[in-house]
């Protein structure tokens, strides 16, 4: 019985050899699979990269240009104005007993007037505005003012055609309180020009 099972046995079969072209397909194949999901995570990033830079980019544009703020000149009527300083440091003006209290406290704004028309021009201080963030308006205290221009008001003579007259502005504004812009006229019914008080941003 023992013979009849080793007949029955089959030969062992010699283990087949894998063709070299077939290995170097598959790991060809590897290859490009590899390459494929390397370049769709690169694809992916960039997109998503895209698509965040594209708010920042239209917000970007549409933000309005940045007007005229400290030192550049502005024009409303026949007076160039330059307004170059602005201190709200102070809550008192003056000396000794000749001084003037802020309500809140006092910022002086120093600037340069010319006349650029072609006849003689008062500059009106109580016509000058001063605003804040949320657009509260504050007018000059021009009794102030004489005691922050050394005791005489600067402003209270005609200016000549083409001449120019240095003298501060003096807002009596709440502690808490920033101002953003003034708007400084000509006369009490012009336009005015606006000058901006924000920090410029460093390019």
């Amino acid at each position: 019985m023992s013979h009849d099972l080793r007949q029955q046995r089959r030969p062992v079969r010699a283990a087949r050899r894998v063709s070299p072209l077939k290995v170097s397909i598959a790991v060809l194949v590897s290859v490009i699979a590899i390459i494929g999901l390397f370049a769709a995570g690169i694809a992916a990033q960039q997109y998503s990269q895209q698509r965040s830079a594209a708010p920042a980019a239209a917000q970007a544009a549409a933000a309005p240009p940045p007007g005229p703020g400290l030192g550049d000149a502005v024009r409303d009527g026949k007076l160039q104005f330059v307004v170059f300083r602005v201190d709200c440091a102070k809550r008192t003006l003056g000396v000794e007993h000749l001084k003037r209290t802020a309500a809140g406290r006092f910022c002086v704004v120093s600037l340069t007037v010319r006349n650029i028309g072609d006849s003689a021009t008062y500059f009106v201080g109580h016509a000058q505005k001063a605003y804040d963030a949320s657009g509260t308006e504050y007018t000059s205290d021009e009794l102030a003012g004489i005691y922050a221009n050394g005791g005489t008001e600067a402003f209270l003579q005609k200016v000549a055609p083409g001449a120019e007259v240095t003298g501060k502005l003096v807002f009596d504004v709440p502690k808490p309180v920033t101002l953003t812009t003034l708007k400084l006229h000509d006369s009490l019914l012009s336009d005015g020009a606006e000058v901006s008080l924000r920090q410029r941003a460093s390019s």
